[in-house]
């Protein structure tokens, strides 16, 4: 390995540790210069190894300390330039996944639309997130709230995904709809 890619990943353990403090002694996070976490009634967790590079925004924004938030991210995670991950409930991100630049995965509305007396209500709130072990999601995609992506899939880039993806499938378009099944990914 380099001496410059040792240097970018010791520092980003030391980032993560005296920065964030999302270090612990058996999980070591690394993030690049310029990620932002922030929490308010909330809570991060990023697993041993992942890599969350420049321009990452993690947000874990409760209600309250009772509607507290949770951001969790896996081991071997990589997560690029540009991405922004909102939780006002729960996002659980898997292992070895590959998240590329620009993509929003969001557990909320994040405002409440106001109808007038006589139209039903909207649904508002959080709806947790939940992307299982080795999934790739492409450049641009869009995760929204209350959806499940199964293990070893694939989100094509610029995909919007509405609905659950079951494991082994590849997605695509807006919204996004199954392409094919696929045994995985490398």
């Amino acid at each position: 390995m380099p001496f410059w890619r040792m240097r970018e990943i010791g520092l980003g353990i030391a980032r993560a540790a005296l920065f964030h403090g999302l270090a612990r002694s058996n999980r070591l996070p690394i993030l690049h210069s310029g990620v932002k976490v922030r929490i308010s009634n909330g809570k991060v967790e990023v697993g041993h190894l992942s890599e969350i590079h420049e321009r990452v925004v993690l947000s874990a924004m409760g209600r309250s300390k009772s509607e507290s938030a949770r951001i969790s991210i896996g081991d071997h995670t990589s997560i690029w330039y540009g991405t922004v991950i909102s939780a006002h409930r729960e996002i659980i991100i898997g292992r070895q996944c590959a998240i590329s630049w620009n993509c929003t995965i969001i557990d909320s509305d994040m405002h409440e639309i106001i109808y007038p007396k006589g139209f039903p209500a909207a649904r508002s709130g959080g709806e947790p997130i939940r992307i299982g072990d080795h999934v790739w999601i492409g450049a641009s995609a869009i995760i929204l709230k209350g959806v499940t992506i199964g293990e070893n899939s694939v989100i094509a880039a610029s995909a919007v995904v509405t609905k659950d993806v079951p494991p082994h499938t590849l997605v695509a378009g807006i919204p996004a709809k199954p392409i094919r099944e696929i045994a995985g990914w490398e």
